[in-house]
C-alpha cells in the first residue's frame, strides 16, 4: 500500500518500444569507476530497470553483466541511465547489445509473455 499523497508512477512508460518480461534476477552494474550488485524488476530488447536505492545518475554509460536463466549464458553489455528515480532504480537502455543476446532476449521475452 503506497503512503497516502503517493502513487506509483513508471515514468515514459508511454514511450517503451519492447514488449517487457519479468525478470528477478541479480545484475553488475559497473559506472562512474564503481561496481555494483543491484535486481532487476523487468527486461526487454530495449533494456531492463534495474532496483536500486541509490541509482546511477541518468545519461551515465553503464556496464550491465546478468544472465537471464541460471542455466544461460550471460549477456554483457553497454548501456545509458534513461531515467533515474532515487529511492526506486533506474531505467537502463541498451546500446551495445550483441545480436546473439539480442536474439536470446527476444526469446526469453516471447515464452515470458
Amino acid at each position: 500500500m503506497e503512503p497516502e499523497g503517493r502513487e506509483f508512477v513508471t515514468p515514459e512508460i508511454e514511450k517503451r518500444q519492447h514488449r517487457r518480461a519479468k525478470l528477478l534476477t541479480q545484475i553488475r552494474c559497473e559506472a562512474l569507476g564503481r561496481e555494483e550488485l543491484h535486481e532487476t524488476r523487468d527486461v526487454s530488447v530495449g533494456g531492463l530497470f534495474v532496483t536500486s536505492k541509490e541509482p546511477f545518475p541518468q545519461d551515465s554509460e553503464v556496464s550491465v553483466f546478468f544472465h537471464l536463466r541460471s542455466s544461460d549464458p550471460a549477456i554483457s553489455c553497454q548501456g545509458k541511465v534513461v531515467y533515474s528515480l532515487r529511492g526506486l532504480g533506474m531505467g537502463v537502455q541498451f546500446t551495445g547489445l550483441s545480436h546473439a543476446d539480442r536474439v536470446s532476449l527476444q526469446k526469453f521475452v516471447d515464452e515470458s509473455n
